[in-house]
């Protein structure tokens, strides 16, 4: 393309539109009721051959290409943000339209990553149980119980911390959770573990009776989900997550009063109330609560495919999955160990 011959006749182009319009500008103003030739000579002037020269074929072609690209860019931007209101993903919306040359985002390839920090969660399970095999010949048990021995208490902090440190950095560092989510998973496998192993020892059978729940539940909402009864809508995200920050700050409140002032009537009356039949109420709403920000998660990796999104999103979406049917199974068992103290 001769970009010199381009660059001359869009010259000529802009002088030939500034000088008719002026032309008859000039004169249009001059008898302004009575004659308007100035005006209509300068109109025609610029309606003159040589100035519509970019009516031309090859340049309306250009112009309509241009057009319909910037179009489907745009379109899809406004999808994308539409359809992204997860605080954690929302700040993916400024890469809409991201192409790469690894290609975009697939189902499968969603699945295999999701499958990936899957077996990522298994080695921190795995690790629970040789340590904790190990600090029971050697190690020293808080309260004499068994379940819990001093050196897993700063194995547990550690864990704590790091897995706070790795959720913090994919949620506003996106691109580095391939990383990250892999700490993550296997800080969470662990303590996850730790968790269900405490409530095992109280009560018979019931980390495998949650786990069948928890799966229960993950198909009921991907059927739901995927035959359209169940549709994400921005309205939905907003009660989701407002709800979900509403229980974390309550639940952050009344941990530091009961720290601050552990006999307190307060701490006692929300204690007595959670371990009653009122306790299971509020089981359930969570058991709902996880179920919804699962469902969120799936509409997140529909979106990372049908938006296109490079295949670096796939590790976002795999991630969001994971960490949903965690959430969910840990409200399952709390619902299920409510559940067996009112018995």
């Amino acid at each position: 393309m001769n970009f010199t011959n381009n660059n001359n006749n869009g010259n000529g182009y802009g002088n030939g539109y500034n000088n008719g319009y002026n032309n008859g500008n000039s004169q249009f103003n001059q008898n302004m009721f009575g004659n308007q030739n100035g005006y209509n000579n300068g109109y025609n002037q610029y309606q003159q051959p040589q100035y519509n020269q970019y009516q031309q074929p090859q340049y309306q072609q250009q112009f309509n290409q241009f057009s319909y690209n910037n179009g489907q860019t745009s379109n899809r931007q406004n999808s994308f943000m539409n359809s992204f209101a997860n605080p954690r993903l929302r700040s993916l919306s400024k890469h809409a339209g991201e192409y790469s040359e690894e290609g975009a985002s697939t189902f499968n390839g969603i699945a295999a990553k999701t499958l990936y920090f899957v077996l990522v969660f298994a080695l921190g399970l795995a690790a629970f149980f040789i340590l904790h095999s190990s600090f029971a010949k050697s190690g020293v048990a808080v309260d004499g119980s068994g379940l819990l021995y001093q050196q897993e208490i700063y194995i547990l902090v550690g864990a704590s911390i790091l897995t706070l440190i790795a959720g913090l950095v994919t949620a506003f560092a996106p691109r580095m959770t391939a990383l990250f989510g892999t700490i993550y998973c296997v800080g969470m496998g662990y303590m996850v573990t730790l968790v269900s192993y405490g409530y095992a020892q109280q009560y018979k059978g019931i980390v495998f009776e949650a786990l069948g729940l928890t799966l229960l539940i993950i198909g009921v909402l991907t059927v739901l989900y995927s035959k359209g009864v169940i549709r994400v809508t921005n309205r939905f995200r907003k009660v989701v997550y407002t709800t979900l920050i509403v229980s974390l700050l309550a639940s952050l409140i009344f941990m530091l009063v009961y720290f601050i002032a552990p006999n307190s009537s307060f701490v006692t009356s929300i204690i007595e109330i959670n371990n009653g039949p009122i306790g299971i109420v509020f089981a359930v709403l969570g058991v709902a609560l996880a179920s919804a920000i699962l469902t969120i998660d799936f509409d997140n990796a529909a979106q990372t495919v049908q938006q296109g999104l490079p295949k670096m999103y796939e590790w976002v979406a795999s991630f969001g999955l994971v960490t949903g049917v965690i959430y969910l199974y840990l409200k399952v068992l709390r619902l299920l160990a409510k559940i067996q103290n009112n018995r």
